[in-house]
C-alpha cells in the first residue's frame, strides 16, 4: 500500500465506521479553532473500543484520539523500539506537528533519533560496533576520536539527532583550519553519517554531502597534476636518486650513532620497510642467507604510548635487500655485522628486545625523537631541508626509492614489487611508479616521423 508523505496529516471528514448510538453529538467549532479533519491526513477512522467516540488510525501504527469535549486534548499512541509511546496537544495542528517527527522515526525505523548527538558520536567510536576482525587500528581509532572531540562534539553534542541538519555538518567541516584537514574531517563526517543511518540515529544521507569552504581564509595554490595519470602518481622529482641516499647515509654516519643510522637509511631505501616496521625490526626477522626480511610487526605511537602490532592492513609480507646498493654501499655485509652487535647487546641486557635499530635506551624509537634528534641535522647538512624546515623529500621518500629501484634497476615484475612493498594490489604499484603516459611522446614521434 502506498504510504502518505510523513509531513501531511488530516483526519477523514467522515468515519468509515458506523457511529455508536451513545456517541456525543457533533459540536460547532469555536471561532479561530480549526474544524476537525484538516490536519491529520489519510488516516482510517474507527469507533473507539472503550469510551465511545471516534479514533483515527494512521500509518506506522499511530492511533489518534480526538478531543471529546469542548476544551479536551488530542492524544496519539504508538509503539516505538518495542515500547508504548504517547503524546498529546491542545489542538489538532499542534498534535500533527509533534507526529511529523514521530512518523519520520517510525518510517526510517530509527528510534535512536531521539538521542543527543553525543550518543551518535559515542556509537561511532565504540569498538564493539564492528566485528573483531574489522575493528579499527589503534592509530585510526585515535585519529577519529581526536577529530570528533575537536570538530564534531562542539557542534552536535547537545543537538538531538533528529534535529541535526546539513548546516551542522557543514559547520563541522568548515571548522578545519586547512583544506587538507577539511578533507579529513569530511571523511570522518561521511563515515559518521553512514554509521548513524545504519544505527538508527539519522535518516538523512544528505548530511554527508558537504565540503570544506574557505570563506575569508587564504586558499593554497591549486594542485597541478599530470594529464592522464592517476592521483597516486609519484612524480620522479619526488624520489631521491641513489646518490642522494648515499649523501643522506654519510651525513647520518657523522652523527651520534654513526654507521647504525646510515645502515638504517639504506635498509629503508632498499628493502621498502615503512618507518614503524623498521623501528620494530628484530634479529629473527632477518634471514641473512637468503637476504630476506619478514615483515610481521610494526610499532605505532598513539596518544604518547608505543604499541607493537601487526603491519598495515594486518598483512605480513616478505621482502628482499641487495648485497650492495646502486651507490655501492655494502648493505648485506653491514646488516650482518649489525645483527651480531644486536645479539651482544641483547645478551648484555642493553637491548632486551633484540632490535636492529634501537633507541639510545635500547627501546623502540619514537618517530618524533628520531626526526628531531637525528634526521633534521642530516637533512640540513645535505640540503634536504632549508632553514624553515621545508623540503621535497622525507623519510617516506625512501620507500619510493625501493619501488623504483626494484622496477627499473632490478627489472622486477610489478606484481612482485607490489607484494614486497605491501601494496594492496599491483595496480597501485603501476599507478604510482609506472604511470600511463610513459612513452607517449616517443610513440607519437615515431608515428609522425
Amino acid at each position: 500500500m502506498t504510504q502518505a508523505p510523513a509531513a501531511i496529516f488530516k483526519i477523514p471528514t467522515e468515519s468509515p465506521q458506523p457511529a455508536r448510538k451513545a456517541a456525543r453529538p457533533a459540536r460547532r467549532a469555536k471561532a479561530g479553532r480549526p474544524a476537525p479533519g484538516r490536519v491529520l491526513a489519510n488516516g482510517t477512522g474507527r469507533t473507539a473500543t472503550r469510551g465511545g467516540g471516534e479514533v483515527i488510525e494512521l500509518d506506522y501504527g499511530i492511533t489518534v484520539y480526538p478531543d471529546r469535549e469542548e476544551k479536551g486534548r488530542w492524544r496519539a499512541v504508538w509503539y516505538e523500539d518495542g515500547k508504548r509511546q504517547q503524546c498529546e496537544a491542545g489542538t489538532e495542528q499542534k498534535l500533527a506537528a509533534k507526529l511529523e517527527k514521530v512518523t519520520e522515526r517510525l518510517e526510517a525505523d530509527a528510534p535512536n533519533m531521539k538521542l543527543p548527538g553525543a550518543a551518535l558520536i559515542a556509537h561511532y567510536l565504540d569498538p564493539d560496533r564492528l566485528p573483531v576482525d574489522e575493528r579499527w587500528s589503534r592509530r585510526h581509532a585515535d585519529t577519529q576520536r581526536r577529530l570528533c572531540e575537536r570538530f564534531a562534539a562542539p557542534v552536535i553534542d547537545a543537538v538531538t539527532c533528529q534535529d541535526i541538519k546539513t548546516g551542522h555538518t557543514q559547520k563541522i567541516v568548515n571548522a578545519a583550519p586547512t583544506p587538507g584537514e577539511g578533507n579529513r574531517v569530511h571523511r570522518m563526517i561521511s563515515a559518521l553519517v553512514s554509521v548513524g543511518l545504519e544505527g538508527g540515529y539519522l535518516a538523512n544521507p544528505r548530511l554527508a554531502r558537504v565540503h570544506w569552504q574557505a570563506g575569508d581564509r587564504e586558499l593554497p595554490a591549486p594542485r597541478v597534476t599530470v594529464a592522464g595519470e592517476s592521483a597516486l602518481w609519484v612524480d620522479p622529482a619526488e624520489i631521491p636518486a641513489g646518490s642522494d641516499i648515499g649523501k643522506l647515509g654519510r651525513a647520518l654516519a657523522a652523527g651520534r650513532h654513526g654507521e647504525r643510522d646510515e645502515l638504517m637509511a639504506s635498509t629503508a631505501a632498499y628493502s621498502g620497510l615503512r618507518w614503524g616496521e623498521l623501528a620494530a625490526l628484530t634479529i629473527p626477522q632477518v634471514d641473512q642467507a637468503d637476504r630476506v626480511i619478514t615483515v610481521d610487526r610494526k610499532v605505532v605511537e598513539v596518544a604518547g604510548h608505543l604499541y607493537v602490532e601487526a603491519p598495515k592492513c594486518r598483512k605480513y609480507r616478505r621482502t628482499i635487500y641487495p648485497r650492495r646498493t646502486p651507490d655501492g654501499y655494502p648493505l648485506a655485509e653491514r646488516l650482518a655485522a649489525r645483527i651480531e652487535e644486536a645479539r651482544g647487546e641483547q645478551q648484555a641486557g642493553t637491548n632486551p628486545l633484540g632490535l636492529i635499530f634501537p633507541s639510545p635506551k635500547g627501546k623502540h624509537w619514537r618517530s618524533s625523537n628520531f626526526n628531531r634528534g637525528v634526521l633534521q641535522r642530516a637533512y640540513l647538512a645535505i640540503g634536504w631541508r632549508d632553514a624553515e624546515g621545508n623540503g621535497r623529500w622525507t623519510w617516506h621518500s625512501l620507500r619510493h626509492v625501493f619501488c623504483t629501484t626494484a622496477l627499473f634497476v632490478w627489472k622486477l615484475d610489478p606484481t612482485d614489487v607490489s607484494r614486497m612493498a605491501g601494496h594492496a594490489n599491483y595496480r597501485i604499484t603501476l599507478d604510482m611508479y609506472v604511470g600511463s603516459t610513459a612513452g607517449v611522446l616517443d610513440r607519437a614521434r615515431q608515428a609522425t616521423d
